[in-house]
């Protein structure tokens, strides 16, 4: 707190800290390794001839543009904030809860155009995810200056505009929505354009397929936003970097004994990295995927570590540090370094045996099971008496 007696007194020029220091984090994770003897046929106590090996399943996604902006309207008069702009038409929020303070699920409602208060936008990522009302037609989607990348309903399918003119289109399915499910469950579209320069890419699709590419000429930026010639709903707007992306892959693994091994991350051409935020920027106009020979599964994979020297009957500690955002962790395994595999008995047994793990062991309120139809016939006896 500063106080002084006159009025207009100027502060320039002080220190307000020694020194500082920045790094991202997502986070870690801290789990406990508790390798135990066997019992042999002959009844002694036994363990791995020559060591251990830790197993990491883990899942990652392909990369993204490098975040600006993320807009799920869920913040409490995120509109009535000095970041958005109405260029044309009327927009409102629609809260699940219209007087919570909470970030509850929230659609942007309304036509016209809206955007960031900024009009200098050129090379840039927009992505929005939107919906067609029971009554819905016409065009909606991103735009930036005069580029406008939509999804038309009335000719079904994705286009991308310059002022007035159509410059590609790829046929699509897009269906409305009854009034009974647009905000409970709405049959939400994902729509989206990467600028760089005079090329413009469209996608869309769950997955962000590229549909085409276009070449445009006196393309000079602007305003970018959302715009819709008639009223739809929005649930998310994202804003990112045309050339520099954000991958989801690599994590580190700091084992007991303090060493810290990589792993995931993905060998990249014709792209620069930022060692300090783990983002890479292309050098040449190409798409992602053709930076890398290595595919990413999208379905959980095993990481396999070096042998680890570790004594049956203690307890040691690992650490997994995702050095990217979006690592997921499934399990983690500790067997044998010549080989082991991993055994499920999915009847009732095992189910009542992991679901008194969760409540007794681990303090956890309830289990989930992947999918149903394919269980023991039984688990729906002893599942009443587990609740």
């Amino acid at each position: 707190m500063i106080s002084v007696d006159v009025k207009g007194v100027q502060f320039y020029g002080y220190r307000v800290c020694s020194s500082f220091s920045e790094a991202p984090s997502a986070g870690t994770a801290t789990f406990t390794l508790s390798p135990r003897h066997f019992i042999d046929v002959d009844g002694n106590e036994c363990q791995p001839d020559r060591a251990f090996k830790l197993t990491c399943e883990m899942l990652r996604r392909k990369p993204d543009s490098a975040l600006i902006w993320y807009e799920d309207f869920r913040d409490y008069g995120v509109l009535q904030t000095n970041y958005w702009t109405t260029l044309s038409g009327s927009w409102t929020v629609w809260r699940e809860d219209e007087y919570s303070e909470s970030r509850v699920y929230s659609q942007l409602d309304g036509s016209g155009k809206l955007a960031w208060q900024y009009d200098g936008f050129s090379d840039i990522h927009l992505r929005a995810r939107l919906a067609f009302p029971a009554t819905g037609s016409g065009k909606a989607g991103v735009f930036c200056g005069d580029l406008f990348c939509c999804l038309n309903y009335d000719s079904q399918a994705v286009e991308l505009y310059n002022g007035s003119t159509l410059l590609g289109s790829y046929s699509q399915t897009i269906e409305r929505t009854a009034n009974a499910d647009l905000r409970t469950d709405p049959s939400m579209y994902t729509v989206e354009m990467r600028i760089r320069g005079n090329k413009v890419r469209v996608y869309s699709g769950s997955s962000y397929t590229l549909r085409f590419t276009a070449t445009v000429s006196g393309f000079s930026g602007g305003y970018a936003g959302y715009r819709s010639d008639n009223r739809t709903v929005c649930e998310l707007l994202r804003l990112g970097d045309a050339w520099t992306y954000e991958p989801y892959e690599r994590f580190d693994v700091t084992f007991p004994d303090g060493t810290v091994t990589q792993y995931g991350r993905i060998s990249r051409s014709n792209a620069t990295w930022d060692t300090e935020f783990q983002v890479f920027t292309l050098t040449s106009d190409i798409e992602e995927d053709a930076t890398r020979s290595e595919s990413i599964s999208l379905d959980y994979e095993f990481y396999h570590s070096h042998e680890l020297d570790l004594t049956c009957g203690n307890d040691y500690m690992v650490t997994i540090t995702p050095k990217d955002i979006d690592i997921w962790i499934a399990r983690l395994f500790l067997g044998d370094a010549d080989g082991f595999s991993i055994l499920y008995y999915q009847d009732v047994d095992s189910l009542v045996y992991w679901a008194n793990e969760a409540a007794y062991r681990w303090g956890v309120r309830g289990f989930a099971m992947w999918s149903l139809g394919q269980e023991d016939m039984r688990l729906w006896e002893a599942l009443p008496k587990q609740i």
